[in-house]
């Protein structure tokens, strides 16, 4: 098929494969914004791997139409990237106060300075390239959520970014459905929508019911001493937790280091309203009986046992889980966390711990009731369930074929695919190829593939070493060749085929010896027979590592 040159393209970066890793691509002829910049959750399978970003090698390529960044919200998987990738963009970011605020914390962890950022009011609109950009007022679980009406030559798309509709939010307002259903009456072409919770019938739990199941389990448990479980940015969850606190005339001790973060940014620009001496310092949580203290506690988004999990271990030097603590989980475990957040249940209630997990927490996502209502007052031309595995986004369009639009008008897109939209239709043409970029846990830097297979191996098989001297004036053997191993099973390391392995590998020093080879031929040669030789005797492969050293005798 052709290309169209005067129709707007939508290029999904990540975030259509599975949650995390948003990014998304609107290009116009002479230029390209940016919908957020997401990192993914944690791989399981990955040894040293923090996180994984999006390709971004095809605004690389195109660096001269960019013309800004602009951001929903501020979940690591809608900004987590920016440190990694704005150093080749080097473009804008636009965003509510909190995100930018949280951006910008981002930047000075990282050193990262002169970049151009810009905190815009939800309800204002801003210009960017021959984009206007419309920030509308939504919730999630996270203050300063927006949706994204985007004006361009061929109409109005809207990017829902991730949204709930909640009647009665503990911050903020709710949803501005006005606007909504004045653009829908204005004519929406596109609209990308949050198909997280698309399987979920009806509507989402307001954020004040939660509230109100909280306090039922204060008065219960008014004696013992609260361990409070829940996401590190829902500062709606926060506010409540601290303001039942001082209800309760109970001190509230925080920790978890992405939670302390968007605290600091939301307290700073005064979305939180409490009594300053409610809080404590985690150190000091000992001073008080347990029927004045509440220790709340999370880990990194998507990671909601993180903090729990090290003192149901034992491995919190500030708290120590003892016989009667309520530890009260407002949060879920997210996808691919069950197995921890079983053990961590189950760790906690053997050392006499009294768990409640049952509906104290509200999703941050739209049900399949609030996506219907949002496709009916948007009366969008075209849909594009995003954010979500591929069964979420199919029920999404069967939501949106439910309320009459055409199913040929509901795309199901993959990461990469080049979607070209006009006034008259919206096609997939084409498709931009995309490679895993791993960030490394401790150097917080880009690692490459080899890297990681190494590491693999070397968790699944071990490493050899192999020693030997050699003299640099004859090129002979000056010391007898030793074999070690790590990793590779003790009985293995000494039986008789590490013998023959011996041989095979000073049979093959023997040859370059012969032929006068002194360079670096001859440590790949003998890795490349022992690798050979240990594949086919161990079904095994592990690293192999030569040290050939010369010496003067």
């Amino acid at each position: 098929m052709g290309e169209n040159k005067d129709c707007v393209k939508i290029i999904p970066l990540g975030g259509f494969d599975k949650i995390g890793m948003n990014m998304t691509l609107i290009e116009t002829k002479d230029n390209i914004i940016v919908i957020d910049c997401g990192t993914s959750f944690p791989p399981n399978n990955m040894p040293g791997i923090a996180t994984s970003i999006p390709d971004v090698t095809y605004l690389k390529d195109n660096i001269n139409k960019l013309k800004g960044i602009v951001l929903t919200h501020g979940h690591e998987d809608h900004i987590g990237a920016l440190p990694y990738i704005i150093g080749d963009l080097k473009v804008p970011i636009y965003g509510t106060p909190l995100t930018i605020e949280l951006v910008e914390d981002k930047f000075r962890e990282f050193g990262i300075t002169g970049v151009k950022t810009k905190a815009i009011k939800l309800g204002n609109t801003i210009v960017v390239g021959d984009f206007k950009i419309e920030f509308i007022r939504t919730n999630h679980s996270i203050p300063d959520s927006a949706m994204l009406a985007i004006y361009t030559h061929e109409g109005i798309i809207v990017h829902t970014g991730d949204f709930k509709i909640d009647m009665a939010p503990i911050i903020g307002d709710t949803v501005d459905l006005a606007r909504l259903s004045a653009l829908g009456t204005k004519g929406v072409l596109a609209v990308l929508s949050d198909s997280t919770n698309a399987m979920r019938k009806g509507i989402s739990k307001s954020e004040q019911e939660v509230h109100d199941q909280l306090d039922t389990f204060f008065h219960i448990y008014k004696e013992n001493r609260l361990i409070i479980v829940t996401f590190a940015s829902n500062m709606d969850r926060v506010q409540q937790i601290i303001k039942l606190g001082e209800k309760y005339d109970r001190k509230v001790a925080l920790e978890g280091s992405t939670m302390l973060e968007v605290f600091s940014a939301a307290r700073k620009i005064g979305y939180l309203n409490f009594s300053e001496d409610t809080l404590v310092d985690v150190r000091d949580i000992d001073k008080y009986d347990d029927d004045q203290i509440i220790f709340l506690t999370t880990g990194n988004h998507g990671e909601p046992v993180q903090c729990i999990a090290g003192i149901a271990s034992g491995n919190n030097d500030r708290m120590r889980i003892k016989k009667n603590d309520v530890v009260l989980f407002s949060s879920i475990a997210i996808h691919g966390n069950e197995v921890d957040f079983n053990k961590t249940l189950n760790s906690l209630e053997e050392q006499g711990a009294v768990v409640e997990f049952q509906d104290i927490h509200a999703t941050g996502h739209a049900c399949a009731g609030e996506l219907k209502l949002l496709y009916t007052l948007l009366k969008p031309k075209f849909v594009i369930p995003a954010h979500g595995e591929y069964r979420y986004r199919r029920e999404a369009k069967r939501i949106a074929a439910s309320i009459g639009i055409p199913s040929e008008n509901i795309l199901l897109i993959q990461n990469g695919d080049i979607v070209e939209l006009s006034s008259e239709e919206c096609k997939v043409n084409g498709h931009i190829s995309l490679n895993d970029i791993l960030i490394d846990g401790f150097e917080k830097k880009e690692i490459n593939l080899k890297v990681m297979e190494e590491r693999k191996r070397l968790s699944q098989s071990g490493v050899i070493i192999l020693e030997i001297c050699i003299d640099k004036k004859t090129g002979r053997y000056a010391s007898d060749l030793r074999i070690t191993s790590r990793g590779f099973s003790e009985q293995q390391a000494n039986s008789e085929k590490i013998q023959k392995l011996k041989a095979v590998v000073l049979n093959k020093l023997s040859s370059f010896v012969s032929q006068g080879v002194k360079d670096e031929r001859v440590s790949k040669g003998i890795c490349r027979v022992a690798e050979d030789y240990i594949r086919q005797k161990y079904n095994k492969e592990p690293i192999v590592v030569a040290l050939i050293t010369e010496v003067m005798l």
